[in-house]
């Protein structure tokens, strides 16, 4: 290296030290953000474990990282990580904005923040709850996800844990998707198209970014708007992407928004969702969606529908109700009630519903004198709350460990509000 160059780079590292402008200020700088749920940037440790930078006005403490690969039950901190072959052993990258990046590679080693370490806290989003989660990354590999609260349940249109979640490179794209989900399982279990038993809600940036590139990669949710945003470096790029099975259910004539995308619903809770039924299409019934919002809290459970201009509405329908527990009823009798819309009722329990009780629930039509069931009966299995991971969807069909991101994460935050693009371009350093 010349003289020349030399000194400007030294000018240039004085200068950025100057400007506060070095790791630890950038660190500071989002751990300050008002709203700040949790920040982890895997350098903070607190008995061992990575843990999360937080406002003391929105959770009193951290939340602490454990390391996982699959097939291992077991736990670990960094210091304790057993594995040393190529695919599993700890990596670190010191080119990223907050200089100690931690390699994520499949199952082979990712990171969780266990449920019982968030369940009920505001780091459990869920309901109309607004959010922003940003994830400085940098991808040597395949393209899944980055971090969230998402167990794919298997594709099972009834199975899953999903809430949200930061993707990369899903539906041919190579940019940000924000994946959001109301019933934790199949977003439209009533289709029959390809894919059906997958999550659809999603936004897909319109930015595109390369492997080995550092990136900011952020999802907003505001419940005002009922928009959910995918961002690139600070920036949404719109996009009007139909998603082919919302295609099969919907009918749309026009492109559908992609970017933002419209979701008008709550987020996912173990103890609160939308059970969607199936066996229907809305150029035979004029009905796009039937469902119940169950509460098991509070024992409800709240039928509603969605239809087109030409939906019958002289058609009269019913939902017949039951949970159980080893293959017996824990209320006091099955409920059938009148599917009106916004028709509410609160079950009989004996017992306070858990999870692995089942709820049983069918949907039928008067045809005539004659009521006919639609479609099959739902059985869904009630289950604990997924936990937060790191560079790794759980409920992958048979879970191999050789599948799923390959990626280098700097950070993670989650905060209790829409940060405004000035905001997340402030934070997405990709100036320095």
């Amino acid at each position: 290296m010349n003289k020349f160059l030399f000194s400007l780079m030294i000018v240039a590292i004085m200068t950025a030290a100057a400007l506060g402008d070095g790791p630890a200020d950038r660190v500071a700088k989002v751990a300050e953000t008002e709203g700040l749920i949790a920040f982890w940037d895997f350098s903070l440790m607190h008995e061992g474990r990575w843990t999360s930078y937080h406002d003391a006005d929105v959770v009193r403490q951290g939340f602490p990282v454990s390391l996982r690969r699959i097939g291992d039950a077991q736990a670990y901190a960094p210091d304790d990580w057993p594995y040393a072959d190529d695919s599993s052993k700890l990596s670190f990258d010191s080119t990223g904005p907050f200089g100690h990046a931690v390699r994520f590679n499949q199952g082979f080693v990712f990171g969780e923040v266990a449920r019982d370490e968030f369940d009920g806290s505001p780091l459990d989003i869920h309901g109309r709850q607004a959010f922003t989660m940003i994830a400085w990354v940098r991808f040597v590999g395949r393209r899944h996800l980055v971090a969230g609260i998402w167990d794919e349940g298997g594709w099972d249109k009834y199975g899953g844990r999903r809430q949200i979640a930061l993707f990369g490179g899903l539906f041919g794209s190579r940019g940000t998707i924000a994946h959001i989900s109301s019933t934790g399982a199949s977003s439209y279990p009533q289709s029959t198209a390809p894919g059906s038993q997958f999550a659809r809600c999603r936004a897909i940036d319109g930015g595109s970014f390369e492997d080995e590139q550092w990136v900011a990669m952020a999802m907003t949710f505001d419940p005002n708007t009922d928009q959910v945003v995918a961002y690139l470096d600070g920036v949404a790029t719109p996009t009007s992407i139909t998603d082919p099975v919302a295609r099969d259910v919907f009918r749309p004539t026009e492109p559908v928004a992609s970017n933002p995308f419209h979701f008008p619903w709550p987020i996912y809770s173990p103890r609160s969702f939308l059970l969607k039924f199936n066996g229907y299409n809305v150029q035979d019934s004029g009905v796009y969606e039937h469902w119940l919002q169950v509460d098991t809290d509070a024992a409800t459970v709240t039928y509603d529908r969605i239809c087109s201009d030409e939906a019958r509405e002289d058609v009269d329908y019913r939902v017949t109700v039951d949970v159980q527990r080893d293959e017996a009823s824990i209320l006091s009798e099955p409920v059938t009630f009148s599917a009106t819309r916004g028709h509410s009722v609160r079950l009989p329990t004996e017992a306070k519903m858990q999870p692995d009780d089942l709820i049983v629930t069918t949907l039928h039509a008067r045809r005539g004198e004659d009521w006919q069931r639609i479609g099959e009966p739902v059985r869904y299995r009630l289950r604990q709350g997924a936990p937060f991971t790191f560079g790794r969807a759980l409920g992958l069909g048979a879970e191999p460990v050789d599948y799923g991101t390959q990626l280098y994460v700097d950070g993670v935050a989650v905060l209790n509000r829409v940060l405004s693009e000035e905001e997340l371009q402030e934070l997405s350093f990709t100036d320095r």
